[in-house]
């Protein structure tokens, strides 16, 4: 292959032809008057000479104009001097709390000769205190009470077996005077049994023209808002009530009204209420039982019983509800009767 051919180079760019030179005309130096010295510039300044011309050359670039540069606040921060701080003397007498009042207090002492024994006194006594209000406040649970528990408040309870031990056993024991204590858990007896009652009032019809039986049977069914009702005073009357197996009996207790309320009426007050009753047993023994007038279960407790039928007579009853939702029956919502099966 041929050689490939050199790239012609540029022509530099012609110059214009110098001038020639003329010589400054030189002029005579003639002596300076003389100038009185000066406190301020002792030193006279040298006259200037003259410059000479420059040859002209190539003329001279331009100059980049220069944008003035613009500092940061770190910039100006680093170079603003801020004023050191005077740091004000400590004095630690007027920051601090004057502790040494509280290494002044006199140390707690221990009590010496016989106060400890007033205090070991007070104590006891706040102790005993406590334990006579919770056994005073202490109640018996219907379902878990001590079976052979009795209360005082109540009738004595049934006699027990005072029969001759048996001559042929292997020993010879004095009469038992033990309650009967029955079997099992305790529970309600009055669920399931049959109510026999003198009389009962006609069903009624209530303001939303439903008919409202009162039967015998609605004083065991568990639920306040139903009641056996009879017309009129039932003071003197006796309810029957038998048991579905012979049981021993702990509690019993009733609803002493018609606890009813709908539609904004309370027909407790409306109707008469029983204020006071006497629960019979088979054995003969009986208890007392009187009410306040709320419409709520009210028990009493009795000594331990075996009985097969209850009988309630009614002792007391209230006067008839006033006004026009007044009514003249006697009711009762609930009956209740605690006891465990005979054993």
């Amino acid at each position: 292959m041929p050689a490939p051919r050199p790239t012609p180079q540029p022509e530099p760019p012609r110059q214009a032809p110098a001038q020639p030179v003329q010589p400054a005309p030189v002029q005579p130096v003639q002596p300076a008057p003389a100038i009185p010295a000066q406190a301020a510039d002792p030193v006279a300044a040298p006259a200037a000479t003259p410059a000479a011309p420059e040859a002209p050359g190539k003329p001279a670039r331009p100059k980049r104009p220069t944008m003035p540069r613009l500092r940061t606040r770190a910039a100006k921060g680093a170079t603003r001097e801020r004023p050191a701080r005077r740091r004000t003397a400590w004095d630690p007498e007027e920051e601090l709390l004057p502790y040494e009042e509280v290494d002044d207090l006199e140390p707690d002492y221990p009590v010496r000769g016989r106060a400890w024994i007033v205090w070991v006194a007070g104590a006891a006594l706040l102790v005993a205190l406590v334990l006579v209000l919770l056994r005073a406040f202490a109640t018996d649970d219907d379902l878990s009470a001590d079976p052979t528990a009795t209360d005082t408040a109540g009738e004595t309870s049934a006699p027990g077996d005072t029969s001759a031990p048996d001559p042929g056993s292997e020993e010879t024991t004095p009469a038992s005077t033990e309650a009967p204590s029955g079997t099992g858990p305790r529970i309600q007896l009055a669920t399931g049994a049959t109510f026999l009652v003198p009389d009962t009032a006609p069903p009624t019809q209530d303001f939303d023209g439903n008919m409202v039986a009162y039967e015998a049977s609605q004083m065991g069914d568990g639920n306040p808002s139903t009641t056996w009702r009879s017309e009129g005073d039932a003071t003197g009357q006796t309810i029957t009530v038998a048991l579905p197996e012979p049981a021993v009996v702990y509690r019993v207790g009733l609803v002493n009204g018609y606890s009813k309320q709908v539609a904004g009426v309370d027909w407790y007050p409306n109707n008469r209420r029983i204020l006071a009753v006497t629960w019979t047993f088979d054995d003969g023994s009986t208890a007392t039982q009187t009410f306040a007038e709320r419409p709520g279960l009210q028990m009493l407790k009795v000594p331990p019983v075996e009985t097969s039928t209850v009988k309630i007579t009614l002792d007391s009853v209230s006067p008839p509800g006033s006004g026009n939702l007044g009514r003249d029956y006697t009711a009762i919502s609930e009956v209740s009767v605690i006891g465990r099966a005979a054993g």
